[in-house]
């Protein structure tokens, strides 16, 4: 499990989508990704609403998880 909080943790991850960063972040289950992707199905709504709006992460959580995955992009785009 990786610490939202600590950059330095996000250095070695490949994956920058927003439900892995949280999941490997353990601040989501695979039940609540599985949830939020049934809702993408059917409705074009962000997955950080989704989750906020279900009460399973934080605000601040969101924007941090949303600066992790900044990070981990422009690694990726610069290596």
């Amino acid at each position: 499990m990786k610490n939202l909080y600590n950059i330095d943790d996000w250095k070695d991850v490949s994956c920058h989508r927003l439900g892995e960063i949280l999941l490997e972040a353990g601040k989501i289950n695979l039940f609540h990704l599985s949830m939020v992707l049934d809702v993408q199905r059917f409705q074009k709504i962000p997955m950080g609403e989704i989750f906020l709006s279900m009460k399973v992460i934080s605000k601040k959580d969101l924007n941090q998880a949303l600066k992790v995955q900044k990070f981990i992009q422009k690694r990726l785009e610069n290596a």
